[in-house]
């Protein structure tokens, strides 16, 4: 499994103590190294301002070369230096996404990340959308599947009205936006192809399994894309402390490796999103990377919680939300 990095990543600082720090990286490259698992590292080639327009407004990329500090929300500051930042992690995605549609498997370790960011709107520590630039450049028919906790409110405004991108979202359900219902499907030749899956707070291991085994892989293989991105976001972990979700790291990496089984001839690219208790979040994503080596490694962060009642019957309203559109 290909890793595509650049060290111009740890560079980009929002303000001091900010939670999508350098130190997320930097705790993750060190947890690889240790595991065995920092080999083959891929420099990105930098993507254009051509390539960025393709899925965001001319108007979106001119706010983004602002030369001053603006807020964008409470979590969120445009600073001078954040172009630069921003094109650089699109282009750590857009390298792997490339690899990854030629057969090598990829993690792109991406920040700033980008599911937050839309056509025209930034926020969420968000301010370009990696995944989806990197899916529009490699021009497959893809399946995006969002396992982030919070909605990819952007990467689903982008691909809304489309069919050549089937985007999966399992979130926690009324976590940051207001976006993410389930009845959300998509618009024109889009509709179906927007797949929303908001698991009520207090999920966990069981809940994820359910979703991903019953609603995720029979419309991955009714759908049979060329090409498998994750939007890897950790923040569904019992440490993460700015969500609600209990998964463990063993239950994170069960999921990530369904979601590879599917995958064609190692078609499938991770791309890094949330995920900010640095050593758990570092911990999953090693484990994703073992995976491909056929091996485990230990975990530090596999506490088993007790999920919130109802979940099981919340899955099954969902499955029959969606089976007006799929075979569930």
């Amino acid at each position: 499994m290909a890793i595509v990095y650049h060290k111009e990543l740890t560079k980009h600082v929002q303000w001091e103590g900010h939670p999508e720090s350098p130190f997320r990286v930097r705790t993750l490259k060190k947890k690889l190294m240790r595991e065995g698992l920092w080999s083959d590292v891929i420099t990105p080639v930098m993507i254009t301002d051509n390539d960025v327009l393709k899925v965001h407004s001319a108007e979106h990329l001119a706010r983004l070369r602002t030369h001053e500090d603006v807020l964008l929300d409470t979590d969120t500051i445009l600073r001078p230096a954040t172009y630069g930042c921003a094109m650089l992690s699109a282009s750590v995605a857009a390298t792997a996404v490339k690899l990854a549609s030629e057969g090598v498997p990829s993690l792109a370790v991406t920040r700033p990340p980008g599911h937050h960011a839309g056509r025209n709107t930034m926020g969420g520590f968000c301010f370009l959308n990696n995944a989806a630039i990197a899916v529009e450049a490699a021009g497959k028919r893809t399946a995006i599947i969002d396992i982030d906790a919070h909605h990819g409110n952007g990467t689903e405004e982008i691909f809304y009205g489309r069919d050549d991108v089937l985007m999966i979202d399992i979130h926690e359900s009324g976590l940051y936006t207001v976006t993410g219902d389930v009845h959300d499907t998509g618009t024109g030749r889009g509709t179906g192809y927007t797949v929303n899956i908001p698991l009520p707070a207090g999920s966990g291991n069981a809940a994820y399994e359910k979703a991903v085994c019953e609603i995720v892989v029979p419309i991955l293989r009714q759908y049979r894309p060329e090409l498998i991105v994750v939007s890897l976001g950790v923040d569904a972990h019992y440490c993460e402390p700015n969500t609600h979700m209990i998964m463990n790291s063993a239950g994170y990496i069960s999921v990530c490796k369904r979601l590879i089984a599917e995958s064609a001839e190692g078609k499938i690219a991770f791309v890094l999103e949330g995920g900010y208790h640095l050593r758990a979040t570092a911990e999953v994503v090693a484990g994703v990377m073992a995976a491909f080596e056929g091996r485990d490694i230990s975990y530090e962060y596999n506490e088993e919680r007790k999920e919130t009642d109802g979940w099981a019957a919340e899955i099954e309203r969902i499955k029959g939300c969606l089976s007006e559109r799929w075979k569930l």
